[in-house]
């Protein structure tokens, strides 16, 4: 007993408190890649959509070009997006500025309605300078991780660390976000939201240790149901949000609307909003 006592006590502090968190709606509303079922993946065309129609964040991906720009895309190459060929980071600013980032985009397999509209690859600068006010989720993709200095030196430049939620996959980048950045938003590591499940799971969630304000996660991942309402309970308990990825049909979110979930990434933020008026407070 005198053990799990003392695990209690140095475990169960709860979730870090973080700006970003402050007067959430419900749900919270993630465009994902600003949208990208609707418009071209990580533009600012996107962007400016999305919060048009009132999303509550713009999601990003961060890559770091070969000079050191900090520039917007979910892939690695610039392949299956633009009309270039070739890595990121083996890439100049001014290479990536010549690409069209429409040009591939079609919303019915046929069309190709963003080709030659001067559709740029955009850099996180801009999306700070323009959405001077808006929350934004940015996960840094495969890039070394001096790519955090480059970052904290850009949000700390337009005082955006309270509006920015970090993700990643690599625990090595989350961990260097946390160290250099040690007051902003991050998400849990996939290792993180193995240990959370199976804690949650046995009821041993007060157990836990969290360094991350949120679980960004599948409905399911290999068969296995990740977002149950056990989950989410056990979320909150530890003062964690859960928002899901990525749904884009209403079976999918009345999933996550009836867990407790307290949002969702979507690629179809024009056609999600309508659960605003059905989920609960």
């Amino acid at each position: 007993m005198a053990v799990i006592l003392a695990l209690r006590v140095f475990y169960a502090h709860p979730a870090p408190a973080r700006a970003w968190f402050q007067n959430l709606p419900r749900p919270l509303i993630l465009a994902h890649q600003g949208g990208e079922k609707q418009w071209p993946s990580n533009t600012m065309l996107a962007f400016r959509e999305a919060a048009k129609l009132g999303v509550d964040v713009l999601d990003m991906d961060v890559h770091l070009s070969r000079d050191g720009q900090l520039v917007l895309m979910h892939d690695t190459t610039v392949d299956r997006t633009t009309d270039g060929h070739g890595a990121i980071q083996e890439m100049t600013w001014e290479q990536l500025a010549r690409l069209d980032a429409g040009f591939r985009f079609s919303p019915d397999g046929k069309t190709f309605p963003y080709r030659a509209r001067g559709l740029r690859v955009p850099r996180l600068e801009e999306v700070l300078r323009e959405f001077p006010q808006a929350r934004l989720g940015i996960e840094i993709k495969q890039a070394p991780l001096d790519t955090v200095t480059h970052l904290a030196d850009l949000l700390h430049r337009y005082q955006a660390e309270n509006r920015v939620l970090l993700a990643g996959f690599d625990p090595a980048m989350v961990a260097e976000q946390r160290r250099q950045l040690p007051g902003i938003a991050t998400s849990a590591t996939p290792s993180e939201v193995r240990l959370f499940w199976i804690a949650s799971y046995l009821h041993l969630e007060s157990f836990t240790a969290a360094d991350y304000s949120v679980l960004q996660i599948p409905l399911e991942h290999k068969g296995q149901t990740l977002v149950t309402a056990r989950l989410v309970e056990a979320a909150h308990a530890r003062g964690i949000k859960v928002l899901p990825w990525t749904l884009d049909s209403d079976a999918e979110v009345e999933v996550c609307r009836a867990t407790g979930c307290d949002g969702f990434n979507t690629n179809v933020p024009g056609e999600m909003l309508k659960f605003r008026q059905a989920w609960p407070r």
